[in-house]
């Protein structure tokens, strides 16, 4: 009768294992989930038109990280700092379109999600170059935060930043700088 040898079987489970759970926790420790950015930069999204993205913001300070693996610069932008995220998503309407609809459109959307929902009444916001829109507080279980929407007549954007209410609360200061540069070149 032959002998069953399993170590062969064995040596091919641990390198599995080791490729499997090991691999992921190494990404993760070396900060392969995203790109630190410096304080200032800049970021554009939208679609490319000349050369140019329609919709940029900047970041006012370090600890924000570029979430690459989320983010498409042709239509949304995501960043963390900490535990909060932030994400800025282009958006393109089949109509004109103004900012009570996109912010109604966006708390339709944030409530399919399920975790969170938008409060009913969003204020008045204006950027430091004159964009309006409507910012409000995005809430849900053990999150807080704010959305905020911008619309011209044939483009717009949207801001949603939330997180645990104490991470929020130390960064809130930050988002709103950050809302507050966004810009939007409409295409004509």
């Amino acid at each position: 009768m032959a002998r069953v040898r399993w170590w062969g079987t064995g040596l091919v489970a641990l390198v599995l294992l080791v490729l499997g759970a090991g691999l992921p926790l190494l990404d993760t420790a070396l900060g392969g989930h995203g790109r630190p950015l410096a304080a200032g930069t800049v970021l554009s999204l939208g679609t490319q038109r000349d050369g140019v993205r329609p919709v940029t913001f900047s970041v006012p300070s370090p600890g924000w990280v570029l979430d690459q693996a989320h983010s498409s610069l042709a239509s949304n932008v995501e960043l963390a700092n900490a535990e909060v995220g932030l994400s800025v998503s282009v958006v393109v309407p089949l109509a004109p379109l103004d900012a009570r609809e996109l912010w109604d459109g966006l708390g339709r959307i944030v409530a399919v999600g399920g975790r969170s929902r938008l409060h009913a009444r969003p204020v008045p916001i204006t950027t430091a170059r004159g964009l309006t829109g409507l910012t409000g507080l995005l809430g849900g279980p053990e999150r807080t935060g704010t959305a905020t929407v911008f619309a011209t007549r044939t483009l717009g954007a949207t801001v949603t930043a939330s997180g645990p209410p104490g991470a929020y609360g130390r960064l809130a200061a930050e988002v709103d700088a950050m809302v507050r540069t966004i810009t939007i070149s409409a295409p004509s």
